[in-house]
């Protein structure tokens, strides 16, 4: 039931009251958003500056009207005006505080509610512009790196690859050119084709052949290949070495003599890596030759002859002793090691007793990789043993030291065999008369071989080797010829006491 019927003084005093306010003018939405929620600081905890100095602005005091007594009307325009999202705010309300949690100070301004959502978005939509750019940037640069590039190679246009090299250029072209060859120390061909692949002209500058295959291309415009160039093979340096000295083979005649020993030097030696062969770079001390001097004893003109016999002993050679010793003959006999065993032991230390000299022809007649005619097809090892066997053997049978000169097999003693046992010999005797008793002709024949000796000549024959039957009856023909005549039979030691000659 109203009151206002009741006490009519009262409603016209409220009506007169109600229209006598202005009412305020309203706002636009915009305005009234912000006066309702203040912009947040960027801490997060205080209002604007704008609402706090709003907000201690006096206020002109309102009529209280009470609220039952309110018109309608007016009851409808103060809800209008209230924001729908806004809700009532119960003034009467308490808040209930935890224990020990601090209680609010009444003067104490509220803390304004913010919103995480508008931050939230601007951080995504950073994000997605980062990513977006990145994947623009990756584009370019993957477009940049992939793009093929144009260049003349020989004058040929090619289109390759932005990453490509020198190298992949070459290949492309046909390899248009020829690789060098590789040269030991010495500058000899050693291995062909296995010098620098091609000479590359990039722009007008010609790279490295060493380094050119991986340089890019990428920035250039033309190349040109050329052959390749001639490399030498890798090599070691090494100082403090021995430089070995040479052999120095000079002058012609039956006895080689070492008229010179040879020592070795030191220095500085490039040894190639390859073909094995040796430089020398700076020398030391020098090296001094071995000289090997052949020549001729000169008798001057006496009437001395060295008679030799090869390859005994033998079944044969105590009856050519008989002969010998019936004509007061002397000889020379070099014997093979391997046949001083048993009774050539025996015949050997006969040999010796009555005043002959026994060397050696080697130990078995270099047989085996010397096939029984040659030193220098064996190896520089199998030479030395077949030498100091050869010395050995006389020196156990006979029980003293065997003079130190040989006959090499076949004669062939070259250089590089006298430069490996110099140190073993020292002379190898040849011969000036061939009896070529050897293919065995008839006595007559070897017997006049013997008779158109000269003096000094050293005269070849054999012991041993087979039937030497003619060889004995050639020496009983001619000897006591040649004794009578006045010639003397030494040996190849005695013989070497004369002075030599040239021719």
């Amino acid at each position: 039931m109203s009151h206002d019927n009741d006490f009519p003084e009262n409603h016209d005093a409220l009506r007169t009251r109600t229209h006598a306010r202005p009412r305020p003018a309203k706002k636009p939405l915009a305005a009234q958003e912000e006066q309702r929620i203040p912009a947040r600081r960027a801490d997060e905890h205080a209002y604007p500056a704008e609402a706090l100095s709003r907000s201690s602005e006096p206020r002109t005091p309102r009529a209280q009207v009470p609220t039952d007594s309110r018109a309608p009307h007016v009851q409808a325009s103060a809800e209008q005006r209230m924001p729908t999202s806004r809700k009532p705010i119960d003034s009467h309300a308490r808040r209930t505080h935890a224990p020990g949690e601090p209680r609010p100070s009444r003067n104490q301004t509220p803390v304004a509610q913010t919103s995480t959502s508008r931050p939230q978005k601007t951080v995504f939509a950073i994000a997605g512009a980062c990513v977006a750019l990145a994947l623009v940037l990756f584009g370019v640069v993957h477009w940049q790196s992939t793009r093929p590039i144009d260049i003349m190679v020989n004058g040929q246009e090619l289109q390759l690859p932005r990453t490509a090299t020198v190298n992949d250029a070459f290949e492309a072209a046909g390899s248009p050119a020829t690789a060098g060859n590789m040269l030991d120390i010495d500058g000899e061909l050693l291995q062909e084709g296995s010098g620098t692949a091609y000479t590359a002209t990039l722009d007008g500058h010609e790279l490295d052949p060493t380094a050119a295959a991986d340089t890019p291309l990428d920035g250039h415009t033309s190349i040109d290949f050329a052959n390749g160039v001639d490399i030498e093979e890798p090599s070691n340096v090494a100082e403090n070495q021995s430089i070995p000295h040479g052999v120095q083979d000079v002058g012609h005649g039956p006895l080689h003599i070492v008229t010179q020993k040879g020592q070795d030097g030191s220095g500085t030696i490039k040894t190639g890596q390859v073909s094995g062969k040796q430089q020398v770079i700076e020398v030391t001390s020098d090296p001094v030759d071995t000289i090997m001097k052949r020549c001729y004893p000169d008798t001057q003109g006496e009437k001395v002859v060295a008679l030799t016999f090869d390859d005994g002993p033998w079944d044969d050679t105590n009856e050519l002793l008989d002969v010998l010793r019936d004509n007061g003959a002397k000889a020379t006999f070099f014997t093979v090691g391997n046949r001083i065993s048993g009774n050539g032991a025996d015949t050997v230390k006969r040999e010796v007793a009555e005043g002959h000299q026994v060397a050696t022809h080697t130990w078995d007649h270099a047989a085996g990789d010397g096939q029984s005619v040659n030193l220098s097809y064996m190896s520089a090892e199998q030479q030395r043993e077949e030498v100091t066997k050869g010395f050995q053997a006389i020196e156990d049978a006979t029980g003293q030291k065997p003079s130190f000169v040989m006959r090499a097999p076949g004669g062939n003693f070259p250089t590089e065999v006298w430069s490996n046992v110099e140190d073993l010999v020292v002379a190898d005797i040849g011969w000036d008369v061939d009896t070529t008793d050897w293919k065995r002709p008839e006595a007559s024949r070897i017997a006049a071989e013997l008779m158109r000796i000269t003096p000094g000549d050293i005269v070849l024959m054999h012991d041993g080797g087979g039937n030497r039957e003619n060889t004995i009856e050639g020496l009983r023909i001619a000897l006591p010829k040649l004794v009578q005549d006045g010639w003397k039979f030494v040996t190849i030691d005695e013989l070497m006491k004369y002075p030599t000659k040239d021719s």
